[in-house]
């Protein structure tokens, strides 16, 4: 379980509570400014993508800094595109 707050809102997050949002979730592509991401079940999930959908927050509430530090402390790898990719 990690605790963490983003603009003011705490939240209880397991890697459970990831692994079932995850279930339901079409990843959107590896593009644009989205270069990192974990794998699930062999899809490639953009990390901001991720946390967005199991906190109800938008996107621009917080930084990819913010779902690596939540994503990594829940035991997940979070990769990142090699340059060849993300073009």
């Amino acid at each position: 379980m990690v605790v963490f707050t983003i603009r003011g809102r705490t939240f209880s997050i397991s890697r459970e509570d990831v692994e079932r949002v995850l279930e339901k979730l079409d990843p959107e592509p590896l593009r644009g400014r989205a270069k990192y991401y974990i794998e699930y079940r062999g899809k490639r999930y953009p990390i901001k993508q991720v946390v967005s959908a199991v906190t109800g927050l938008p996107r621009v509430a917080f930084t990819a800094m913010h779902a690596y530090r939540v994503l990594t402390a829940l035991g997940f790898e979070v990769k990142e595109l090699s340059s060849k990719e993300s073009t």
